[in-house]
């Protein structure tokens, strides 16, 4: 299982644990489309292939994850290797377990990483499986890359020695890159996402959770409920931050702004942000099984009522992505 998708169902299952002390959603208010009906439609797997995940959705037409065959026992891929789609078809499968597929952006550029020497080299993959290596400093160890914006930046991370780097490879400046410092003792680190405006989100599990980071390379702490609370930020976009909350024996859905300020916490009808579309609407977890559509205060649409694991919500709000019984699929609004 990769670890963008862990950390998602870990997430996901520590706050369904708490789900009898959230209220019950709301009655689904009027949907985000007139006259609109949700339609599944299940993705192509590559010959071979029995099941998939889907890691990356650009808002449009592609995704990223992996395809393989189901486990003789557990959960998770057996034979994981990484898969382009485009609209539900396959474009591109890794031959091996490497390249590594982590995002793709709206015009089908996709990042990732892989094996070379031995050492993991952050890189762009083509479509048909060309691996080019992003530029690197020397005294770096190791780097991979996790997420892609729709202006070509590409942010990720790199190792030398002891001290880890947040690194930023920008798209007007090709074959560049900057290092961000990164804060000491940080412990577990995953890149969530990028925007438009070069911000990343950061998880992480010392002591508070989460962070946003500006273009400049300030580290902000996104703000939780108490000083024993934590945060999980899982999606961002144009400096709006959705993710979740706990604290004192409680959770609940969260926005914050690009400060890392807690915006709102939401009980009612959403239990975590993950994604958020071109108006606004944040889709996530419902307080029940499924996956819901909220806005200005209220659920505006629950499409799928399935355990489905999200991947993200499309820019014009009416296409969601992500896996439902070991598949990758969508539903769309029309």
């Amino acid at each position: 299982m990769s670890e963008k998708r862990l950390r998602r169902v870990l997430a996901t299952a520590v706050f369904g644990a708490a789900l009898a002390a959230i209220p019950a959603g709301p009655a689904v208010a009027a949907e985000p489309a007139a006259a609109c009906a949700w339609q599944k439609t299940v993705w192509d797997l590559p010959p071979g292939a029995e099941i998939g995940e889907v890691d990356a959705y650009d808002g449009s037409r592609y995704a990223v994850g992996i395809t393989g065959l189901r486990p003789l026992w557990g959960d998770g891929v057996a034979d994981p290797r990484g898969t382009l789609w485009d609209n539900g078809k396959v474009v591109f499968r890794a031959d091996t377990s490497v390249p590594h597929l982590r995002d793709v952006n709206a015009s089908g550029l996709v990042i990732g990483d892989t094996v070379v020497d031995g050492v993991f080299h952050a890189v762009t993959v083509g479509h048909g499986g060309q691996v080019t290596k992003l530029p690197a400093n020397p005294a770096w160890t190791s780097s991979s890359a996790w997420a892609v914006n729709n202006a070509g930046d590409v942010a990720g991370w790199a190792d030398a020695g002891s001290r880890l780097i947040l690194v930023v490879w920008p798209g007007n400046a090709p074959g560049t890159y900057r290092e961000l410092p990164t804060p000491q003792n940080l412990g577990y680190h995953h890149l969530a996402d990028l925007d438009e405006q070069g911000r990343v989100i950061v998880q992480t599990d010392a002591g508070t959770g989460g962070y946003v980071v500006d273009p400049a390379g300030q580290w902000r702490v996104l703000a939780s409920m108490g000083a024993d609370g934590s945060s999980t930020p899982w999606g961002i976009r144009g400096g709006r931050v959705v993710g979740s909350v706990d604290g004192a024996g409680s959770y609940a859905a969260a926005e914050w702004n690009a400060r890392g300020e807690l915006v709102r916490t939401i009980r009612t009808g959403l239990r975590e942000g993950v994604s958020l579309g071109g108006n606004g609407t944040i889709a996530g977890y419902g307080s029940q099984s499924g996956v819901v559509l909220w806005r200005d205060g209220a659920v505006v649409a629950q499409p799928i009522t399935t355990n489905f694991t999200l991947a993200g919500l499309s820019d014009d709000e009416r296409t969601i992505a992500g896996v439902e019984a070991k598949r990758p699929s969508h539903y769309r609004c029309s």
